[in-house]
């Protein structure tokens, strides 16, 4: 039996999911309170879909809901490191505030060499989220960044970006090399008004883009909280914002408004949204064109490939299916279109059937060239990683051939498009920048 906490006393009592008029509710039944539910999911299709492809992983069961003292749990992938609770915006919303604290949270740099000396000894060694509160009125953030990165930490911060409107302040986050995950809700001086109590705050924001964009390579993705009666229908407005943006953008994040605050502090209630409905608005500003989601955690499983390939996997490896969701949208040079454009398939048969499948192949063939005498013969002439590399990078051309549009891929017109493949080709063997090659020839951008 599953079980959750009471929405009224917090009790531990008896929790089950239900689908109804194709929705998901989570229904509890309290003893003392009753049953109550919680809308979860807008669709239950898009949400048993992504459950369907969910590969799991290795992890040992637990029903004591006590995750603070947990010790059962694989090192994190991820870990989330507050610096301070105060902040320099005020949402009428926030939960996580010096006033909703009660006292200013501002721990010294010997707490942080205590985490990050902590985390550097796990493998392996997870992203460090710095967050708030607002970090950057910390005047030693970029001290802090740069504590993490000396103990061999990749750092992501949050940012609301209004302390980036100074030039100067902006030039040293950007060097710090952290990651800006940075608070973009439209260009809409309302929307900031009503959800962040101050439309002047979208002046100082655009402020703070623009000296992003002046920096030297600043890693940044956007994260976008959407509402309904709010920017919900602003979407492909923004959509074309972030592709304004390419050229510096890691990628975005949409993030649904969740009500966590007390409607006597703040008056806005809007509509529930879920997940499967900011899936549903992205799927609607491409219209005729398909949208399929997975899941983060399923994206994040590919270590193998990626390995292979010479990159690191997204560091979601975990995840429960219905957490978050992925996709990919491409540039043609023009606008953004679906991945799926590029596909034979659609995305979650691609990713959650045949590339899970050669996942497990090449982790199933490392495990059998431990033992056999293939693979201790190729360890003791120096050549088992090559040929496990060469062998795996062949089997990763093939699948990608056999569901990409290549045709799709290239500028141009028949006759056309053949030249624009064969001069991709030749310059690729001169080892020219791929940025170039694409540029010139693909419409993949």
């Amino acid at each position: 039996m599953n079980r959750g906490f009471c929405n009224s006393c917090h009790a531990l009592v008896p929790m089950s999911r239900v689908e109804r008029e194709g929705k998901v509710f989570l229904v509890k039944s309290c003893p003392k309170c009753g049953a109550t539910e919680t809308l979860v999911s807008s669709s239950a299709a898009r949400c048993r879909s992504k459950r369907e492809l969910d590969p799991g992983f290795a992890c040992a069961p637990c029903g004591a809901l006590n995750c603070p003292e947990c010790t059962h749990h694989r090192a994190p992938t991820f870990a989330f490191v507050d610096t301070t609770n105060r902040c320099n915006q005020g949402c009428p919303m926030c939960v996580d505030g010096v006033p909703a604290y009660g006292f200013a949270f501002d721990p010294p740099m010997s707490y942080f060499e205590k985490i990050f000396a902590h985390l550097a000894t796990l493998s392996p060694r997870p992203t460090v989220c710095l967050f708030g509160g607002e970090p950057t009125v910390r005047d030693d953030i970029c001290d802090i960044v740069a504590l993490a990165r000396a103990h061999g930490l990749y750092v992501r911060l949050l940012t609301n970006g209004l302390r980036l409107a100074d030039a100067d302040f902006c030039r040293r986050v950007v060097d710090s090399r952290a990651h800006l995950l940075f608070s973009y809700d439209g260009d809409n001086p309302e929307t900031y008004r009503r959800l962040r109590g101050s439309a002047a705050i979208l002046t100082r924001k655009q402020k703070a883009i623009e000296n992003l964009r002046t920096s030297r390579k600043p890693r940044l993705s956007y994260v976008t909280c959407l509402a309904w009666g709010l920017n919900a229908p602003e979407l492909p407005r923004i959509l074309d914002f972030y592709h304004s943006q390419r050229d510096i953008l890691h990628g975005v994040y949409l993030m649904p408004l969740v009500q966590t605050w007390d409607p006597a502090d703040f008056g806005l209630t809007p509509q529930r949204m879920t997940t499967e409905d900011v899936e549903a608005m992205l799927q609607d500003a491409f219209p005729g064109q398909s949208v399929q989601f997975i899941s983060l955690g399923l994206a994040s499983h590919f270590l193998t490939i990626a390995r292979y390939l010479g990159r690191q996997a997204l560091p979601y490896y975990g995840i429960h299916p219905n957490c978050e969701s992925f996709y990919l949208l491409v540039s043609d040079g023009a606008k953004y279109v679906p991945i799926e454009h590029y596909l034979r398939k659609p995305l979650p048969d691609f990713v959650g059937r045949d590339l899970m499948a050669l996942e497990r192949r090449l982790e199933a063939r490392e495990k059998r060239w431990e033992t056999s005498a293939l693979g201790r013969a190729l360890g003791t002439l120096g050549l088992k990683k090559f040929a496990l590399r060469w062998l795996a990078r062949t089997a990763i051309a093939r699948l990608v051939v056999r569901n990409v549009r290549i045709g799709r891929l290239f500028k141009g017109k028949g006759l056309g498009k053949l030249g624009h493949a064969f001069m991709a080709f030749l310059e690729v063997l001169a080892r020219r920048k791929s940025s170039g090659i694409r540029r010139r020839h693909m419409s993949f951008q």
